[in-house]
């Protein structure tokens, strides 16, 4: 079985980047919604939640995110 690496070090520049593109696109997800009053749809521990952001809500976080390698997948 070959070892699994994190996508940060992919050879390839755009694999290595879609991390922080993907988080750039949540954040700007969640902008949009505050902005029109409409739910962002997260998936967390295989529940579908709606998430409504107010425009006026002062404490939206930027997403981070982090992938380390799994065993299997």
């Amino acid at each position: 079985m070959s070892q699994l690496m994190s996508i940060e070090q992919a050879r390839s520049s755009s694999l290595r980047g879609s991390v922080a593109a993907m988080a750039r696109a949540a954040n700007q997800a969640r902008r949009t919604a505050a902005q029109t009053q409409t739910a962002v749809v997260v998936e967390r521990n295989g529940v579908l939640e709606h998430l409504y952001i107010s425009a006026t809500q002062t404490d939206i976080k930027p997403i981070t995110v982090s992938i380390e390698p799994q065993e299997g997948h």
